[in-house]
């Protein structure tokens, strides 16, 4: 028998807990030579919410890791008896995972920023009230978005003038 690519799944958000229980159950039994590899998508912070200092953060394909070893029917077994797994996939034709597959999945996963969301929507026109920085506490309108950069053109009145400021969406507060 080979070795081939098993896909875990388990818990969701108990991904690293399973994992790390699955490899020292291994290890206590003498069975980690089987396995030659673990990979647990990496958690990213991807959403904004309420402030800048409080990031979500959550798991790509949560409730999955990865393995890659020597993995007969008996372990299999092991491996699902455990508390946490749902099931595991792999090695069998059905559910085939190619080496080529999973080194650009983790490639893609390592490498890619995911850009966070910011968890207002603005539009031009709108009346915005600023809450951090250096133009704290002023009240503006919504110029124009700028998505790609997180960014909000403001106009404030500086001196009895219309003065446009480019405001983070995270320091910015929608005011009807």
């Amino acid at each position: 028998m080979g070795k081939d690519w098993y896909s875990i799944q388990v818990w969701a958000g108990k991904e690293e807990e399973i994992k790390d229980k699955l490899l020292a159950l291994l290890e206590e039994r003498g069975l980690s030579s089987k396995v030659e590899q673990v990979f647990l998508p990496p958690p990213k912070e991807i959403e904004l919410v309420f402030s800048p200092e409080r990031h979500e953060k959550r798991r790509f394909y949560s409730g999955y890791f990865l393995l890659y070893g020597e993995i007969d029917e008996d372990l299999k077994t092991f491996i699902k008896s455990l508390e946490g797994v749902l099931d595991v996939t792999g090695g069998d034709k059905l559910y085939f995972y190619r080496t080529e597959e999973v080194e650009r999945l983790k490639g893609n996963l390592v490498v890619e920023e995911i850009k966070p969301k910011p968890r207002y929507q603005f539009m031009a026109g709108d009346r915005v009230k600023i809450i951090e920085g250096p133009f704290a506490n002023f009240i503006g309108t919504v110029e124009e978005v700028k998505p790609d950069k997180g960014k909000v053109r403001v106009l404030v009145s500086i001196f009895g003038r219309e003065t446009p400021v480019d405001i983070d969406f995270t320091n910015l507060q929608k005011i009807s």
